[in-house]
């Protein structure tokens, strides 16, 4: 019985493998730890824009009310300025917004960085020459789908080395 275990598998005579990296990413423990710190930062944020609407608000209001007892000019030159204010808020949001979102692209570029050795690994142990994203392919044997192991790989490597998305 020694041989037949020795036999090769379809595994392990495929030189072509699939891989879907958004899975990859978004299931493995590293993408799970970043999604919930940026689903709490969007969460902190998201109240930011509430409270500072809030506040933008009342202060428009209080303003239209001393709108009564102002000059024309007087009146503008505080409109002006309110709405300054405003365009600058607005600004500095929609910045903190790309930042954020920019996380998003770091943390993938950081992880998918970190996790080639372990791919390569995969690759050595399959005796795979190439890895094709699921995307780009059209039909496929599903046994040529390598993500649930490398997911698997990745998670026993990463928590043994402590390494986790920045906080």
């Amino acid at each position: 019985m020694a041989v037949a275990d020795e036999f090769p598998t379809s595994e392990t005579l495929s030189s072509v493998a699939t891989i879907n990296q958004d899975r990859l990413f978004a299931d493995s423990l590293y993408g799970k730890s970043f999604a919930q710190k940026f689903q709490k930062d969007a969460s902190a944020l998201a109240d930011e824009n509430r409270r500072i609407e809030q506040e933008l608000t009342a202060e428009e209001t209080a303003l239209t009310q001393k709108r009564k007892e102002l000059s024309n000019i007087e009146f503008r030159k505080l409109a002006e300025a309110f709405n300054e204010k405003v365009e600058n808020i607005r600004k500095e949001q929609a910045a903190k917004t790309t930042e954020l979102n920019a996380t998003q692209i770091q943390a993938r570029r950081a992880f998918f960085r970190l996790v080639q050795p372990i791919i390569i690994q995969l690759m050595q142990d399959r005796g795979i020459q190439f890895i094709l994203s699921d995307q780009a392919i059209f039909i496929s044997a599903s046994d040529g789908d390598i993500t649930n192991a490398a997911i698997e790989m990745i998670d026993k490597e990463l928590s043994a080395s402590k390494t986790s998305p920045k906080e």
